[in-house]
């Protein structure tokens, strides 16, 4: 993975580091759309590329969060149609390298014709199953989660497969909609299984150390966590 050869669609799956999962579905069937294989990316453009979407309209704001710097590896999970991963690639430059990861092959399709017509080198795209990132161990100084942990059907194994990969001292960086009844509009309410503080303590029983709520200007309908694997 060190050789920078032009963005790899690299199919991982999680038999090659570890035994099945035995967790069971916190969610079935969430994330059934997104594995339809006449998935139509130009709709899902229209959905998550628009700025009425505030972690679209707030990007600026949450790149600076993450404190991304020039050589970083970075891991854009649930990378969806890229909304992200071009900025970083942007931001870690020729000496750091970026992984997009999805379950889904469609998405991460478009993310190499758009790395492609970019003459990108820094970026692998990661196919992944639903219980692990796919990614290999220590490889990360920065973890993005972004409006995705809640598709995560099987938290305890993705997360763990995350703190694998995390190097010592790297940054988990998670941004999901706030779930607060009375508040939250009824689409979240109903989408969502549970709310930050369930979130957080998930993170945090995978091994990760909470650091901080990050406040970042733009964000209302959505938090911004940061996490930290110890040394």
């Amino acid at each position: 993975m060190t050789s920078k050869t032009p963005f790899t669609l690299l199919l991982l799956f999680s038999a090659l580091f570890y035994a099945g999962a035995q967790e069971t579905s916190v969610n079935p069937g969430i994330n059934k759309k997104y594995l339809d294989p006449d998935l139509n990316v130009d709709v899902w453009m229209k959905r998550f590329e628009v700025e009425s979407r505030e972690v679209c309209a707030a990007q600026p704001a949450i790149l600076s969060a993450c404190g991304i710097k020039p050589g970083m590896h970075i891991a854009d999970i649930g990378a969806g149609t890229g909304l992200y991963t071009q900025p970083f690639i942007n931001a870690t430059g020729d000496s750091g390298w970026v992984y997009a990861v999805d379950i889904s092959a469609r998405f991460l399709e478009h993310i190499n014709r758009r790395a492609q017509s970019n003459d990108t080198r820094n970026v692998s795209t990661v196919l992944c199953p639903e219980d692990h990132v796919g990614l290999p161990r220590e490889s990360l100084d920065l973890a993005f989660i972004c409006d995705t942990y809640h598709h995560f059907e099987y938290p305890k194994e993705t997360m763990r497969s995350i703190l694998q990969a995390l190097k010592p001292g790297g940054t988990l960086i998670v941004i999901d909609f706030e779930r607060i009844e009375g508040v939250t509009r009824k689409w979240v309410l109903n989408h969502m299984r549970a709310g930050k503080e369930v979130f957080k303590q998930e993170i945090i029983e995978s091994g990760l150390t909470f650091v901080e709520e990050v406040h970042v200007k733009g964000l209302k309908e959505n938090y911004c966590l940061r996490f930290t694997k110890s040394n």
